[in-house]
């Protein structure tokens, strides 16, 4: 029987190139067929889909797919390192979103917008407000009662899963066993942040693969932005047990 469909969530920011890196990988050396574009565009003879704003709708997969079946991983990072990692990527980022004028930022670009700012309180604030906030609400709008299904991850945890003890299972629950796991862990190992692969994710992608980066940059009035903007979002991932933090 051919192999479960594969679905790649991620969002941005969350190791979307990482995640695809790996699986591209395994596309060329197993020879499969991979989808990067809309759900409604997806072909029906796919192998791999990866969808780094996770705009996917499983149900309609699983009834599309029910010959073969559907197998999805969906990664998901801590909302605060989230606008630190945007933040100090739109400054920079080439990517075509953020480079085109818009109204809403007076004819500016994103990258112009957000450059523009005097200090690196207001860039964080204009991204809680911006790409960073609308991430944020993609992540807690997930509907995670989806295990049958769907393998949720934490990119903080995976990125220091040397001993691949989250990346094992995994892949099992994608579908991967006896050789095909074999290789497909060694690809993990090959192009992960921990194996120290330069491809994993570009320099020129991120600021820093680290977690809790939070820690060291959010000041009291950045905490209470945040707090006020988005009130229950760590506690619904799961990132914060209270209120206090």
């Amino acid at each position: 029987m051919k192999p479960p469909l594969i679905v790649v969530c991620t969002h941005h920011k969350t190791g979307s190139v990482w995640m695809a890196n790996i699986f591209r990988a395994l596309k060329r050396h197993e020879k499969l067929h991979l989808h990067s574009k809309a759900q409604a565009e997806l072909p029906p003879n796919t192998d791999i889909f990866l969808q780094d704003h996770s705009k996917v709708d499983l149900k309609a997969l699983q009834s599309r797919f029910a010959g073969r079946g559907v197998r999805a991983v969906h990664v998901i990072r801590d909302p605060r390192d989230v606008i630190i990692s945007g933040c100090f990527y739109h400054v920079k980022t080439v990517e075509k979103w953020a480079n085109n004028p818009k109204k809403e930022y007076g004819g500016k670009s994103y990258r112009q917008a957000i450059s523009a700012l005097g200090s690196d309180h207001e860039k964080l604030l204009f991204e809680m407000d911006h790409a960073g906030g609308k991430t944020i609400r993609e992540m807690v709008g997930w509907d995670y009662n989806q295990k049958d299904v769907c393998f949720e991850a934490r990119y903080e945890e995976l990125i220091v899963d040397r001993e691949l003890k989250l990346f094992k299972p995994m892949m099992e629950f994608l579908g991967y066993e006896g050789e095909r796991l074999e290789t497909a862990l060694k690809f993990v190992r090959e192009l992960s942040l921990f194996g120290g692969a330069a491809g994993s994710d570009p320099a020129d992608h991120i600021r820093s693969g680290e977690g809790r980066q939070w820690v060291n940059v959010f000041t009291p009035e950045l905490k209470a932005a945040f707090k006020q903007r988005f009130p229950d979002a760590l506690q619904r991932l799961g990132y914060e047990a209270g209120t206090e933090w």
